[in-house]
């Protein structure tokens, strides 16, 4: 009987292993699919550019540049994943990234940082469920 938990949680840490060390080679992580998700509502409090990979388009030394942008406002979010910071230099940060659909180009789905949340905190990325807020789902 408890070779079945054992298997489990070996198999959680070898592909918990594998996604550190893809991110740690700067290989691009696969888009979630997004219809195995719920939409998410959430304000963005101004323009943000949306990424082919959470690891991207920040002061990390990765190259890759934007694929996309959300308008600010009112937007859906299908879930989230942890990835490079984007920071002010102001003591404000955060680490969250949040898969959706872009609003430009027509179509194209990215990662948006959840730095451009209004009403978060660092590393937060949370939606009001109408009572309280919730952390986003995991991608």
């Amino acid at each position: 009987m408890h070779f079945r938990a054992a298997t489990t949680v070996r198999n959680t840490v070898v592909l918990l292993t594998a996604l550190l060390l893809a991110l740690a080679a700067n290989v691009s992580l696969a888009a979630p699919q997004a219809h195995a998700y719920n939409k998410y509502w959430i304000t963005t409090f101004t323009l943000a550019s949306g990424y082919p990979n959470p690891v991207c388009g920040t002061s990390n030394g990765h190259p890759c540049g934007p694929n996309g942008y959300l308008y600010a406002g009112s937007n859906y979010v299908f879930c989230r994943a942890w990835g490079a910071e984007v920071n002010d230099g102001q003591g404000n940060f955060n680490r969250w990234w949040l898969w959706t659909d872009l609003d430009t180009p027509a179509g194209s789905q990215g990662w948006v940082s959840a730095y451009y949340l209004s009403g978060q905190g660092n590393d937060q990325a949370d939606y009001w469920n109408g009572s309280r807020w919730v952390s986003i789902p995991n991608c």
